[in-house]
């Protein structure tokens, strides 16, 4: 909901900071689920051209990040979305324009990627959140239904969520090392990075031969990139949500497989009386800006929706 995002508290806890935001996005809302405790729609909404929009992890923690002080750098392989996400920002936030920078780069594409870093300024400290998805690979998922059974899973599927997205986020980080060493030294300061994964990184199940490998590959990459960066003052979360109202869970064939997974986490009768219960995008932006703000090193986190299974694992 709108409500939601001119509610965020603002404050300076970033300021001084510019933000990488990888994988802002917005989808046509097409179904509708609510909070079980305040029995809000559970999806964040922005207008473009005058029509509802739910928006994805990546623009909600752009959101969150905004408000509090950051100049956040939305990335994105289409410019246009991004121009409607940078007005919804300043309009709903009422801060500043300059508080919100865009670059449309496809992070399937290394020159584009070294050719958007060397543009970066280097005037305030950088960090870097990256929630990268499909979009990255130009691969469309049917019903946008990631959750399919062995037999039903094409190659590409596979090549394209566990090859190219590892990639991405593999091509970016070796680009913006040097930008995080240099600044460490002449800024006398730290590098923060959180790196969306999912809890299907630690939680196996049927349906999930691609999405949970991809995942974990994603999340077992993070934390190698942690142990091998802390040394330098580079400190790594790796942040893994459950299921987020983005839109990708709107139509009625990913539902059907939700509940077929549910089945063997003994939720399945909870969800079908209930509903599907669904993380809010800002929440993942809340998330990110106590890793960003705390004086700690969270190293990881776990979020799922209320009513959602809290699994830790398989």
């Amino acid at each position: 909901m709108a409500k939601r995002l001119k509610s965020i508290p603002k404050t300076n806890l970033l300021e001084g900071k510019r933000i990488i935001i990888t994988g802002c996005g917005f989808k046509p809302i097409k179904y509708k689920f609510y909070d079980i405790t305040t029995k809000e729609e559970s999806h964040d909404s922005i207008f473009v051209d005058n029509k509802e929009m739910k928006i994805n992890i990546g623009t909600g923690i752009a959101f969150v990040l905004a408000a509090n002080g950051a100049i956040v750098h939305l990335v994105s392989k289409t410019e246009d979305k991004l121009k409607k996400i940078k007005e919804n920002i300043l309009n709903i936030l009422d801060v500043p324009e300059e508080r919100v920078e865009y670059s449309a780069v496809d992070l399937s594409d290394e020159k584009r990627i070294e050719k958007f870093v060397k543009d970066l300024p280097r005037d305030k400290t950088l960090f870097w959140v990256q929630s990268i998805g499909l979009g990255a690979g130009n691969y469309n998922l049917k019903d946008d239904n990631p959750y399919l059974h062995i037999e039903e899973i094409p190659p590409k599927l596979l090549e394209m969520e566990s090859t190219v997205l590892l990639k991405g986020t593999h091509v970016l980080m070796q680009k913006l090392l040097p930008i995080f060493r240099e600044q460490n030294k002449k800024f006398n300061t730290e590098s923060r990075i959180a790196i969306i994964s999912s809890m299907s990184a630690i939680r196996g199940y049927n349906r999930g031969g691609t999405h949970c490998a991809a995942k974990g590959a994603i999340s077992r990459y993070t934390n190698s990139a942690m142990l091998d960066l802390w040394k330098e003052k580079i400190y790594i979360t790796d942040i893994r949500p459950g299921a987020v109202d983005t839109g990708m869970y709107d139509n009625k064939s990913v539902q059907k497989a939700v509940l077929d997974v549910v089945k063997e986490y003994g939720g399945y009768e909870y969800w079908k009386k209930n509903g599907i219960t669904l993380a809010s995008p800002v929440s993942v932006g809340y998330a990110i800006n106590t890793i960003f703000s705390v004086p700690a090193h969270i190293t990881s986190v776990n979020l799922v929706a209320k009513g959602q299974i809290p699994n830790e694992g398989s």
